[in-house]
């Protein structure tokens, strides 16, 4: 279960860290189709990130007491 947890906390994390770098060059340009594979799935820094986000997050996930997820629900 604490990977499935950590695994969403990463891919979270991840996803907001994504959207606070690239906020403005998807809201202020026109961007083509073929340029949101370079910056997403054929860039190396997007899946160190991705993979760095998901170890933190299941690291998180691994030391956090059940008793501190019992106060988040």
């Amino acid at each position: 279960m604490w990977i499935l947890k950590g695994s969403l906390l990463g891919v979270l994390m991840f996803a907001i860290i994504f959207g606070i770098r690239f906020r403005k060059v998807f809201l202020h340009s026109i961007i083509g189709p073929g340029v949101i594979p370079r910056m997403t799935i054929h860039s190396a820094m997007f899946w160190i990130g991705l993979i760095g986000c998901v170890m933190v997050g299941c690291t998180i996930a691994w030391y956090w007491t059940p008793s501190a997820w019992a106060r988040l629900r």
